[in-house]
């Protein structure tokens, strides 16, 4: 983006809003924001990968967890205490499954805050209502969605 103020729609309803975003995007145009007084289902981007990313951590860690503890134990250092078996599982399995939550959490905070990073030239809406931002340059594509008003933003 070049020097120039992002520019903003007010749209009268979501309605009107949804279908802005669909034609500027339909025309390879991508909205910076999309500011709403209330979260729009229709306007998201898609499902998040952060449970994906979770549940995969979490599984990981506890397979990785329970495997470690049954090497240490069988293999690399066994000890026959009370006619035990050397692979006694169970017992690490309470281990496992903290060690599996605490790198589910972690990976969960850490993905939430890597994906939700970025600079978005919007700092606060000009009002209330619905408003699409974009680009200065696109400020014929945003007057073709017919808005209510066009306000430029501060950069």
């Amino acid at each position: 983006m070049t020097g120039a103020s992002p520019l903003a729609g007010r749209f009268a309803n979501e309605e009107a809003l949804a279908a802005a975003a669909a034609r500027l995007r339909q025309a390879g145009i991508e909205p910076l924001e999309i500011i709403t007084p209330h979260p729009v289902e229709r306007l998201e981007r898609g499902p998040s990968p952060v449970p994906v990313i979770v549940l995969l951590a979490g599984i990981g860690a506890f397979v990785a967890s329970l495997g470690l503890q049954i090497y240490a134990a069988a293999r690399s250092y066994p000890l026959n205490i009370g006619g035990r078996p050397y692979n006694s599982w169970p017992a690490f399995i309470p281990t496992a499954f903290e060690n599996g939550i605490l790198l589910a959490v972690v990976a969960g905070f850490l993905s939430f805050l890597v994906l939700s990073w970025r600079q978005s030239p919007v700092t606060e809406a000009p009002g209330e209502g619905y408003w699409l931002a974009v680009a200065a340059e696109a400020r014929a594509e945003l007057e073709a969605t017919r808005p209510t008003s066009i306000a430029e933003l501060a950069p």
